[in-house]
């Protein structure tokens, strides 16, 4: 398919009249993501926030390993798809937005 300017323009305002979605703090999800070696890995665990990995973002999730809970980070780039229930999404309108709710790991 040849995307002309015309496309473009109707694909940008589709998405400009659609509401944004984001995880919710505190949430459980499931997050399918590349590892590096030929499977992809499978993470279920409560999301806590965002962070920086390196120059790139990364979200954290609390998951519970052998004996103790760790915070796994999943570089943005890495996520293949995240698996979640319509109680655990928070929807918005784009005028609505507060960049200001952002949570950040340091």
């Amino acid at each position: 398919m040849k995307l002309t300017e015309n496309k473009i323009m109707n694909i940008l305002e589709v998405l400009s009249k659609m509401d944004m979605v984001e995880i919710k703090k505190g949430g459980k999800y499931k997050v399918i993501s590349n590892s590096g070696k030929d499977e992809p890995m499978e993470t279920d665990g409560e999301f806590v926030g965002y962070t920086i990995l390196g120059e790139e973002g990364a979200l954290v999730f609390k998951v519970s390993g052998e004996k103790k809970v760790l915070l796994r980070l999943i570089p943005v780039s890495n996520l293949i798809a995240i698996d979640f229930g319509e109680d655990e999404v928070v929807t918005q309108g784009k005028s609505k937005t507060n960049h200001d709710s952002v949570n950040y790991i340091s």
